[in-house]
């Protein structure tokens, strides 16, 4: 689903990839860890197609990723600082990367996964007002409504509670590792060895 070969990435005369390399299988869950500025949020927005001043070559579904804008990939992103659009509801920001067909039928699986969430009484609210926690998990419901098949995760637990965490995780666990493909960036190792079958430290 995933392949990377000789990627490099710099900023000036940091380089924060070089020469990577990374293949990951369809189905399977990659943990990537590392220190800050490791370049692990970088690899994820080059396979997202938000980065694109990269040398090397990235294939996704054994197609060249350059061939494709970020709207075209068959993936979803949840990023480490939720991006939220502040002027929509918490209900219209999990069903905005959705067509509008598709939005109508939808419904039963979105609400299934804001129950799951513990987001199922936030619908009508706006991003300002909600908490870090509850704003980390109406943007990894986006991601899992969206129907992609790959998911880059960074950080996507982070600033949610122990208890709500625990939760999360089976659910992902449940529902996700083994049907989606994922990338899943993080600092905890609990969340890596129960979701992730391989670790890549950069």
């Amino acid at each position: 689903m995933i392949r990377m070969e000789n990627v490099t990435r710099r900023y000036g005369d940091n380089g924060v990839l070089e020469g990577f390399g990374l293949q990951v299988e369809k189905g399977e869950a990659v943990a990537v860890v590392g220190k800050s500025g490791c370049g692990k949020t970088t690899l994820l927005r080059i396979l997202a197609g938000l980065d694109r001043e990269y040398g090397g070559n990235v294939f996704l579904e054994g197609e060249p990723a350059e061939r494709k804008a970020p709207w075209e990939r068959n993936l979803a992103m949840v990023f480490q600082e939720p991006a939220l659009w502040n002027h929509m509801t918490v209900e219209e920001n999990i069903l905005f990367p959705l067509r509008r067909k598709a939005r109508r039928t939808a419904g039963q699986t979105v609400a299934q996964i804001c129950r799951e969430l513990e987001i199922d009484g936030l619908a009508a609210r706006y991003p300002g007002e909600i908490s870090g926690g509850q704003a980390k998990r109406v943007s990894l419901a986006r991601a899992l409504a969206s129907g992609k098949e790959i998911l880059l995760l960074d950080e996507p637990l982070s600033n949610v509670d122990e208890r709500t965490r625990g939760k999360v995780m089976d659910f992902l666990w449940r529902e996700y590792v083994g049907r989606n493909t994922m990338v899943y960036v993080s600092h905890d190792r609990e969340e890596v060895t129960y979701l992730c079958s391989r670790v890549v430290e950069l």
